[in-house]
């Protein structure tokens, strides 16, 4: 039979098998189509989400490596020592002692600083009857108020007087501080091992420092020989595993050392190596006391990229020295300056400045200030009690400050040699060494020392040496 003949319903039906063949297929064809165009919009999606994701990323990581930057102005000022014409000063009222006069005049620079640091040379005491202000010495505790009441945050205590009366002293000494001002940081004495093993660490403005105060010895060692850890001594090992410690928890370090030779602005032997090790442990900023007269500052640095800022010794803050360049002090003056980018972060000096002080003293003591020499006067200078008492003495303000120029542009060679850190102190004022060889801190000098003696400041002074223009220097 011939398909062309096929009855009209089969012809229907097989038209539409046909369609709908035709129809499924269509749908099977859309379906696929529609699922790769979903896959396409999906992938799209996904390659944005991605993209998105690496660019937040990226912009996470990169505002993370953004610098940030903060500082501290730092300021720190020497001897706080209290003579007997200076304890006379603050008792115009018998049944309250009162010392704040003494630094009425440089109270607004202290207040400038972010943190003020004062070396008190003697131990403090709250009983009157137990004062003494020489030879040993011991201070009312008036004298502590008074500092805190001019704005220092620090006191560095490690000095070669603060255990003359012993470790009974030292005791009631930190009481007084612990509990009259327990916001107070006291360095260098403690009352416990556990103590002595705690790093002081103050943050300021986003920078974590760390100070540590050390001194050369003591003028008796009755608190070594009672209780080591009661004074912080510079031995070699100690020293370096406090600044092991303090580099963990902090950013920097300030190093406060009682050290140098009495009456001499020539930075000693003993002073040189020291620095040069401090340098190399990564100390930031170092600063001495001790010799009651004013010695240089300036950077140090090796080849190994270590910077270090040094004021040899900042001189007497107050006293009552009876010879006229034991007047003429100093206000050191820095800024540390951190730089953060990600994770890591460095701390540097950018500035640094020493502003010179005259501490002043009337003949019957109805005046006794803290000046700064720029706000000295040549009437006050002829009214100073120190010309009654010293015949070679000159307190004109020219005077002072061809002295201060004379100081700050004498060289000081840094020392290539480490052998006298191994020395100890010794309760009879000598430095023995391990092989039982013994100096004596005045012998301990830089070849050029004699520049720096007190005879060749009272003769800078009274212009029998004289001192050329010569230019500050500056860091």
């Amino acid at each position: 039979m011939k398909r062309d003949n096929l009855p009209l319903e089969i012809t229907e039906k097989n038209k539409s098998k046909i369609s709908m063949a035709l129809s499924i297929i269509t749908l099977l064809l859309l379906s696929l189509i529609l699922t790769q165009v979903d896959k396409a919009f999906v992938s799209a999606d996904k390659k944005a989400a991605s993209k998105k994701a690496r660019e937040e990323k990226q912009s996470e990581t990169e505002g993370s490596q953004e610098t940030a930057t903060s500082s501290v102005n730092i300021l720190a000022a020497g001897n706080n020592i209290f003579d007997d014409n200076i304890l006379l000063s603050g008792q115009a009222d018998a049944a309250a002692w009162n010392y704040d006069q003494l630094y009425s005049l440089i109270r607004d620079q202290i207040g400038q600083a972010d943190l003020s640091i004062a070396a008190q040379e003697s131990v403090l005491t709250t009983d009157h009857n137990l004062t003494s202000g020489s030879p040993v010495y011991s201070t009312p505790a008036e004298a502590g108020t008074a500092l805190v009441n001019a704005g220092f945050d620090i006191i560095a205590s490690a000095t070669d007087h603060v255990d003359d009366f012993g470790s009974e002293y030292m005791n009631h000494m930190l009481e007084f501080w612990r509990s009259t001002y327990p916001d107070t940081a006291v360095l260098g004495v403690h009352n416990s091992q556990e103590d002595a093993d705690n790093i002081r660490v103050i943050e300021k403005n986003q920078i974590k420092i760390a100070f540590l105060n050390y001194t050369f010895g003591s003028s008796t060692g009755s608190a070594q020989n009672e209780q080591p850890f009661l004074v912080d001594y510079l031995e070699r090992e100690k020293v370096t595993n406090a600044i092991t410690q303090a580099k963990s928890i902090s950013d920097c370090i300030v190093f406060l050392a009682h050290w140098g030779t009495l009456d001499n602005a020539v930075p000693n032997e003993y002073q040189n190596q020291w620095a040069q090790f401090l340098l190399q442990q990564g100390v930031k900023v170092l600063i001495g006391t001790h010799p009651q007269v004013l010695q240089p500052y300036h950077m140090l640095s090796d080849a190994n990229g270590n910077e270090m800022l040094v004021y040899y010794s900042l001189g007497n803050l107050v006293s009552g020295a009876q010879s006229s360049p034991q007047l003429l002090g100093g206000l050191a003056k820095f800024t540390l300056e951190k730089t953060t980018s990600g994770e890591t972060s460095t701390v540097k000096v950018t500035s640094s400045a020493l502003d010179p002080i005259v501490m002043h003293y009337s003949e019957n003591m109805n005046i006794c200030n803290v000046y700064p020499l720029a706000a000295y006067t040549d009437t006050l200078a002829q009214s100073h009690g120190v010309l009654a008492i010293d015949y070679y003495s000159t307190m004109e303000v020219s005077a002072l400050q061809n002295l201060f120029n004379y100081i700050m542009n004498l060289p000081v060679t840094p020392s290539g040699g480490l052998n006298l850190l191994d020395y100890s102190f010794n309760p009879d004022t000598t430095l023995s060494g391990p092989d039982g060889s013994i100096l004596y801190p005045g012998e301990i000098e830089s070849a050029n020392s004699s520049d720096g003696s007190l005879g060749t400041l009272l003769q800078v002074m009274s212009g029998e040496i004289p001192v050329a223009s010569q230019n500050l220097q500056t860091e």
